[in-house]
């Protein structure tokens, strides 16, 4: 198995082609750098970012401020504000506000927990909150005529769309390297068949599942030399807490993804059929990655490995469930896109033809 690994790894260094696609990517981690880098200094600065432009339409919050102390300060950019005179919830998410005539003012937030966001809401209130007490404690040292300290207020944690890139945005681009190297197994394995060596490599003193597992390590490996660089590159442009973990996380992810790879490239026939295939299948997996990790954004709940390396760059409080199941998910869904690869690597069928249906194979495997 070594034996082809090796093999495999200083042929795919040799390739131009490679070294296109490798020059390529770094290109392009540099462009989406600077990209965000250029938000990043937009939410510096201070200035207003909408997520989207129908953000609002979804973050609808019904205001009861007679005074409009806290209203005023809410962003309609960001939350849909309707004024009510209601002072009980109805459809939304409801602020209440006294009338305010003198210190304290008694706000009450009331949020829709059917919506995932509520936590846009919750925020952009806080931050409304925070704003009119700013103006309101100004207000006053005005009113005594004392001059006001040369004070510049910080503010404490971290905004809704400034997690989104610092986290969200930076555990994306770290395993962006995982879905760009499919040509690899694809070159590796279909090509086997499209040059006619595939019988050669199969009269070789190695079993059918060395071929297949050594061929996938060698990925692996490449794509573990590829995340290292592109870490320290990233690194430059963004802050990466425990950096070694998150690496780990990434390199153990590369497994499922490779073993599925390597399974749809065993059934394929030609390129063009293990092209469109790898491609549906790499939506699917990135739709499975990226769906819960902007759940727990905005619900704080979910698991799965981009959760984890977004609660590792935000240096949260992980628990053991959290990394027992990751772990088991990612070496159990590995074991089968690696088994189902090896086993149908063994059957002449597929090697030689005619290559069996679908529905035949299931029969056959159950």
């Amino acid at each position: 198995m070594w034996t082809i690994t090796k093999w495999e790894i200083k042929s795919t260094f040799r390739s131009r082609k490679f070294l296109f696609i490798f020059m390529f990517q770094m290109v392009t981690l540099f462009l989406m750098i600077f990209i965000f880098n250029g938000v990043l200094q937009m939410m510096n600065t201070g200035e207003e970012i909408a997520l989207t432009s129908s953000l609002n339409e979804f973050a609808c919050l019904d205001v009861n401020d007679p005074s409009g102390v806290i209203k005023d300060e809410i962003n309609p950019k960001a939350v849909m504000i309707r004024s009510t005179s209601f002072k009980s919830p109805m459809k939304n998410s409801l602020l209440l506000v006294d009338e305010y005539n003198t210190l304290p003012l008694n706000a009450s937030l009331f949020l829709d927990y059917s919506t995932p966001m509520r936590s846009v809401i919750k925020e952009e209130v806080e931050s409304a909150v925070e704003r009119s007490s700013r103006e309101i404690t100004n207000q006053i040292i005005a009113s005594i005529g004392k001059e006001q300290p040369h004070v510049k207020e910080e503010a404490v944690g971290e905004s809704l769309p400034s997690r989104l890139v610092n986290r969200v945005m930076v555990a994306i681009l770290l395993i962006l390297p995982l879905f760009m190297f499919g040509n690899l197994i694809i070159d590796s394995i279909v090509g086997e068949k499209e040059r006619k060596t595939g019988e050669s490599l199969i009269a070789m003193p190695l079993s059918r599942s060395h071929i297949i597992l050594g061929k996938s390590f060698a990925v692996i490996i490449i794509m573990a030399i590829q995340l290292l660089i592109w870490m320290i590159i990233i690194w430059g442009g963004f802050k990466v807490h425990n950096a070694h973990l998150v690496y780990l996380v990434l390199v153990l992810t590369a497994f499922p993804v490779v073993g599925l790879t390597s399974l749809v490239a065993v059934y394929s026939k030609n390129y063009k059929e293990a092209g469109i295939s790898i491609t549906l299948a790499y939506i699917i997996i990135i739709g499975f990655l990226i769906v819960p990790a902007l759940a727990y954004i905005s619900q704080k709940s979910g698991m799965g490995p981009l959760i984890l390396i977004i609660k590792l760059l935000g240096s949260e409080n992980i628990t053991i469930s959290d990394i027992v199941l990751t772990v088991s998910g990612l070496v159990f869904s590995s074991l089968i896109f690696y088994g189902l690869a090896v086993w149908l690597f063994e059957r002449d069928d597929i090697i030689f033809g005619p290559r069996p249906g679908v529905l035949r194979l299931l029969r056959d495997l159950l």
